[in-house]
């Protein structure tokens, strides 16, 4: 079997698989190159008909579904008992590889069909020319800063320390760990108001005792000093908590007995809009424990704790403006196109508004503040405080084209329970009502979903592709490990940075019009940029963006 993939693998070649990810990286690690190779995942192509709906996506039930057969019973029970394959009867092993195989090849000839009439084509296309490139990237894993990490370990070990004898000694006694001795001392001792229902009744444990839960917690408003003084030692140590739970202790096990290396797993089927997941291969420590940490939600402050191997650099590569601008190409707005070409910045209007101000006044601090609202509106958000609602009136105002395709798009799923997207892809959203003052069900969802799966969910992971084997060609030097939603993150030595930058723009800008062009038809309206940063921590570097201004709409259609 290895030595006719090695041959098949000097010669273009289509390998179907359910879960190709999981064969490809078997490939991989027995020295089969992967060039070559264009997976058809039929676990793939049964997620991309289904769009956003929880359709089970083993090759069990995607066979009985569409009444081809099942899986050997007994076999499963066993392998999910943890029995070897080597301790399986193997009459009935041979019997299960043959009737996977069997049920593989059956499912693909159907999906193939189906895909074809439902316009999916492309959309699967792009996918598994992606499962390659992610197969190799899980394969490099990132390094941590073994000195940088247990600094910091050790300064909030400390901290947390320090907080904990303070809430100690403000608390004189109570165990605050006591869900009861919690609430009196937070309702009774220190006078806080108890969190309400909308009827004003006090919302409580099912006990009839006094919520203490972190979201009880998160809505207590202090009033007097002593209050204060609670929830910022609270919150402190809440904080710290969390980060040494959810990520540190993890870093500094992987630092001390893993060589500071840990991989994730890409996932190309989790999501609902399709784009790309993460989650940390599990490793096991010496204590008996399993952790894993996943890459791409990871806290932006630890960013500075990876480096690159060998002296190189790290370069992350992002989408600048990604879902704003392919917004603005799906909408046609001749606003967005405008302030694209013209570098408009656009968290400035927002503090503007916010703040009632001119843009010329407004500072550094409150435009950086202004970040988190400013593409609130597009998708789909209205509640907030007086001034947040009249920013958010300001931004459909200004880019009018965008908010009224949005708003057809929330009819035609009001009419039809369904939405086709530029990419082909449909969402469903069945049921979805109108309420008497004329809010629409699943509001959000429609709005956000067009935009962010064609961004990142076809855009990106062309880049990556292009990117990957234009470096593979020109730059092999250069290891990919990492992509976070509209990024990819690559360890480069700096006497190639030069020749990546190029490639970078190439990819992300040239290579992916001319796909999205050929592939799905779309000639982008509002052209797009790419922002590179290369230093010697993940995150560092002066910021560089490369857009091509004269690309896009006509000067007509922005004026």
């Amino acid at each position: 079997m290895e030595r006719t993939l090695k041959d098949l693998s000097t010669q273009p070649c289509v390998l179907i698989a359910h879960n190709a990810k999981f064969e490809l990286g078997w490939m991989r690690r027995h020295g089969i190159p992967l060039q070559n190779f264009l997976p058809f995942d039929t676990m793939l192509a049964e997620y991309v008909l289904a769009g956003n709906r929880p359709w089970p996506l083993d090759l069990d039930s995607i066979a009985q579904k569409y009444r081809l057969g099942s899986k050997g019973r007994l076999i499963d029970r066993l392998m999910k008992g943890g029995v070897c394959p080597s301790e399986m009867p193997e009459q009935l092993l041979a019997q299960r590889c043959e009737s996977d195989v069997s049920l593989t090849t059956q499912l693909f000839y159907l999906q193939r069909e189906l895909l074809e009439q439902a316009g999916l084509t492309r959309v699967v296309y792009t996918r598994c020319v992606t499962t390659p490139v992610l197969t190799i990237m899980e394969s490099e894993g990132m390094l941590l800063d073994h000195a940088a990490v247990a600094a910091e370990y050790d300064s909030l070990i400390q901290r947390r320390a320090h907080l904990q004898t303070a809430l100690t000694a403000l608390a004189a006694g109570v165990n605050l760990r006591s869900g009861k001795q919690m609430g009196e001392f937070l309702y009774t001792t220190l006078g806080f108001r108890e969190m309400k229902d909308r009827h004003g009744n006090p919302l409580r444990t099912a006990t009839g005792r006094p919520r203490t839960d972190s979201l009880a917690l998160s809505s207590l408003t202090a009033t007097t000093d002593s209050q204060k003084h609670f929830l910022k030692l609270k919150q402190e140590h809440s904080k710290i908590d969390s980060a040494l739970t959810k990520t540190l202790d993890f870093f500094y096990r992987v630092c001390e007995e893993r060589g500071a290396t840990f991989r994730a797993q890409f996932h190309q089927s989790r999501t609902r809009t399709h784009r790309l997941s993460s989650s940390g291969r599990r490793l096991g420590f010496s204590d008996g424990s399993e952790r894993g940490v996943q890459f791409q939600n990871l806290p932006r402050a630890y960013k500075r704790l990876f480096v690159a191997r060998n002296g190189n650099l790290i370069v992350e590569a992002d989408g600048a403006q990604l879902e704003f601008r392919v917004g603005g190409s799906l909408a046609h707005d001749p606003q967005i196109l405008r302030d694209v070409q013209e570098g408009a910045d656009v968290h400035r209007f927002t503090a503007s508004v916010l703040h009632r101000i001119p843009e010329d006044q407004v500072t550094k601090r409150q435009r950086d503040g202004a970040k988190a609202d400013t593409f609130k509106p597009m998708y789909g958000g209205m509640s907030g405080t007086p001034r947040q609602k009249a920013y958010y009136e300001a931004f459909r105002q200004k880019y009018h084209s965008l908010h009224s395709t949005q708003q057809g798009w929330t009819m035609s799923v009001l009419r039809d329970g369904c939405l086709r997207t530029a990419s082909g892809l449909t969402f469903y959203w069945p049921g979805t009502r109108m309420d008497q003052s004329g809010y629409v069900q699943n509001s959000s969802s429609i709005f956000n979903y067009p935009i962010q799966s064609l961004a990142t969910a076809e855009i990106i992971p062309i880049s990556l592709v292009y990117l990957f084997w234009l470096a593979a060609a020109e730059t092999p030097s250069v290891r990919f490990v990492n992509t976070v939603h509209d990024s990819v993150v690559a360890e480069v030595p700096a006497k190639e940075l030069d020749k990546y930058r190029a490639l970078v723009v190439e990819s992300f800008l040239n290579r992916t019009y001319e796909f999205m062009d050929k592939v799905y038809g779309i000639d982008l309206y509002v052209p797009l940029g790419v922002s590179i940063r290369a230093g010697t921590r993940w995150g560092e570097g002066e910021e560089v963006v490369t857009s091509d201004p004269y690309r896009g709409g006509s000067s007509e259609d922005a004026t």
